[in-house]
């Protein structure tokens, strides 16, 4: 594929991807193109399908987790600033509102293209995060679905009167949450 393809194509998915979060799965494709810059026929050259459009954007957000566990991977033994780095990159996926709207849009029987990155991913999400254990950085009790539900209940669309009467309502819950993953102290009674 030409770079300046290629570059079309990737603004089509990380376009799609947005619209998908903020909208849902069903966004008109002729907005998908305009948002994009591109003409129908251009999207629809590069994706046949809203489906094959919708299994794109799920496959790189998968790649996108994959690739944020295995640099964190790679990096927490000298840096423990990675594993923050690492949540706060899931966090960024908005990984709640794409759940949200891709799960219904998603065949009910996933292609083995989805099933094999989405197992990469809980495989490498479930390293960190022993990794993270074995370094104090986050509660023992915690497991990766549970660490990634949580992040993407955090990260789900809020209702507009929330939205509109705290507007910084959804970081304060992710960091409610980020703060509940950290190790517990144990006070000891003298």
């Amino acid at each position: 594929m030409r770079s300046d393809a290629l570059r079309r194509r990737e603004t089509i998915l990380s376009t799609a991807r947005e619209l998908f979060a903020q909208h849902g799965a069903n966004i008109a494709m002729d907005l998908i193109a305009e948002r994009s810059n591109v003409g129908i026929g251009t999207l629809y050259r590069n994706f046949a399908s809203r489906a094959e459009l919708i299994e794109e954007v799920t496959v790189t957000t998968l790649q996108e987790v994959l690739d944020a566990a295995t640099s964190a991977e790679a990096n927490l033994a000298g840096e423990p600033r990675a594993w923050t780095e690492f949540l706060e990159n899931l966090v960024k996926l908005n990984l709640g509102a794409l759940s949200e709207a891709l799960g219904a849009a998603l065949p009910s029987t996933l292609s083995e293209r989805v099933l094999r990155v989405q197992r990469e991913c809980a495989q490498s999400v479930s390293r960190v995060l022993e990794l993270a254990k074995g370094y104090e950085l986050v509660r023992e009790d915690l497991n990766a679905v549970e660490l990634v539900t949580a992040i993407g209940a955090a990260t789900r669309p809020l209702p507009r009167p929330f939205k509109d009467q705290a507007p910084q309502l959804q970081e304060r819950l992710v960091q409610l949450m980020l703060d509940g993953f950290r190790p517990h102290v144990v006070a000891v009674n003298a």
